[in-house]
This record gives structure tokens, sequence and C-alpha cells, in this order.
């Protein structure tokens, strides 16, 4: 089993090696042309991924007849492939680059509102777009941004996806080290970014997510009380053009009531209340064959084994 394993993980690196190459030689039009064809063709051979998706799309969008939600998850695929191929040749790209990709910023007064607030702000993203395209582009507008992810089980494809951050201006942290980087990020009034729309092992709590209750992290919701920080909901959209949108939602400011318990799920319940938002706006841009909902009956058992993150 260990050597399966072994070889599926040199496999993945050596895929992820081939597509860096491929993409950084294509003219960009080609390049987004064959990569939306590849990620079609993943939605093809992955059936039980875009089983998946048809499902969760079933969930979110109760009325939409199956052919359509069918149609819908196809679209994803290709999307993801064209987003996966703006990724790939991000690693160094110029400041003059990266603006060239992104066509505007709608909200951009949301986002300036709460950064002039001096406190820090926490981005809130999930996987939509290119989501590694928009903290490099809050860095070529001179702002400081560092992000909270989970480290990849393969070491050399967490050093590739870091190296790339890097390039751009972005600061890695990893979410299982020390938490004291992060308020460090907070207190120095800079940019946090957390993605929070996926099924993870983390302190969290279950609120609504299209109507359903989903497994959603409360650290940001921890740290705006604590910190005073804002929390900035914002998504990035590739058009038909290539170009890219990015969505800024009003900030939510933690207010500290009678009850901490009682504010964290508040503050947690509208996170995952504007991520929704975000993605309701262009649903082909999320990743919907994540196993987001999964059943709740856990909870306790969870919220006992993660109590100690705070």
């Amino acid at each position: 089993m260990r050597k399966r394993k072994k070889v599926k993980r040199a496999l993945e690196l050596a895929l992820v090696n081939l597509l860096f190459a491929v993409a950084r030689r294509l003219p960009r039009r080609a390049g987004l042309a064959l990569f939306a064809t590849l990620g079609g063709i993943a939605g093809r051979c992955l059936q039980k991924d875009r089983r998946r998706a048809v499902a969760n799309l079933g969930i979110a969008f109760p009325e939409l007849p199956e052919p359509f939600r069918r149609a819908l998850a196809d679209a994803m695929f290709r999307t993801l492939g064209r987003n996966a191929y703006e990724f790939l040749r991000l690693d160094g790209s110029s400041t003059a680059r990266v603006q060239s990709l992104v066509e505007r910023v709608d909200g951009m007064e949301n986002f300036l509102d709460a950064y002039r607030r001096g406190r820090g702000v926490i981005v809130i993203t999930g996987h939509i777009g290119c989501w590694e395209l928009l903290p490099a582009y809050f860095v070529t507008l001179g702002y400081a941004v560092t992000v909270v992810g989970r480290r990849m089980k393969v070491a050399r494809l967490n050093e590739r996806l870091v190296s790339v951050r890097r390039s751009l201006g972005i600061t890695t942290l990893d979410r299982d080290d020390s938490p004291r980087p992060v308020f460090d990020v907070l207190g120095r009034g800079e940019i946090l970014g957390v993605l929070i729309d996926q099924h993870t092992r983390v302190a969290g709590m279950w609120v609504p997510f299209f109507g359903r209750p989903a497994h959603t992290p409360t650290a940001v919701a921890k740290m705006a009380l604590a910190t005073g920080a804002s929390i900035v909901p914002m998504g990035i959209f590739m058009g038909a053009d290539g170009r890219h949108v990015v969505r800024v939602l009003p900030a939510m400011s933690a207010e500290r009531g009678r009850n901490r318990d009682e504010d964290v799920r508040s503050l947690t319940e509208s996170c995952s209340l504007a991520v929704e938002q975000l993605i309701r706006s262009d649903p082909k841009q999320w990743v919907w064959f994540h196993h987001r909902w999964q059943e709740p009956r856990t909870e306790a058992r969870v919220e006992a084994a993660y109590a100690a993150e705070g």
C-alpha cells in the first residue's frame, strides 16, 4: 500500500511538472483553449467527481433540472481547466503582467474602507476562479499579503506552490503551525487571505451554506474578534475573454457582544453566506466536486477533538 501511494504521488508530481512546462510554452489564447478541453476531458474521466458535482449542484440549486446541472458541471470542469492554465503561468510574473490579467475590481471601496481602519484585513474567499491570482494582484497594488493554507501531502508539490507564491511577493503560513505570525500580520495592519469553503479537519461549526449545514472554520471569526480586524469577502472570476474581474463585498466588522460563542457563530454564519453569495454570482467558477456537505452526525466528536485550537 505504501509503495502504491509513493508511485501515485510521483505520478502526480510528474503530471504537474508536465502541465507547468506545457502551459509556459503555449500562447495565451491557445493555452486557454487547450486547458479548457483538458478540463472537459477530466470531467468525463473522473466520473465520481462529476457525479458529486452534479449532486452538490442539486443541493445548491434544487430548482434546476438535472440536465442543466450536468451542463453546469461540465462548464465548471472547462472553467477549472482555464483557471489552472492561468495559475501555471503565474510563476515569476511581473507587476505589469499580473495587472494586465485583471480587467477591473468591483467594490474596491469596500476593501479600502476596511484597510484604512489600520487593524488588518482578513480576506475570505473560496476555491473560486484563479484564486491564487487574487493575492498576487493585491501585491501589485502595493499591499503586503499573507495567505494561510494547508500543507499539501506531496512535499515537492507544496514546495512548488509556495515557491510560486513567493515569486509573486506572497507570504505563506501553514495553518497547523503557531498562530503567532497570523496575529503579527493583522497587528501590522496587513492583509491575511483565508479560504473557508471546504470541509477540513480544523476547529469549526455547522452553519448554513446554500441552505444546508456545512462544517465551516471558526478561526476567521475568532481572529477578527480578538484583533478588531475587518473581514472582507472577495472572489476572482475569469470572463469569456480570459480576463478576470475581482468582486469585493462589504466588510464585516467583528463587534463583541455579551456571549463570545454567539459572536463566533454569528460571524461564521455571515462569512459562509458571503462566500455563497460570491459563488452564486457565477457558479461555474467554483469547485463543485468537493465533499462540502458531509453529515453533521460526528459534530460532537469533531468539536471535542479540535477544542484545543481555541
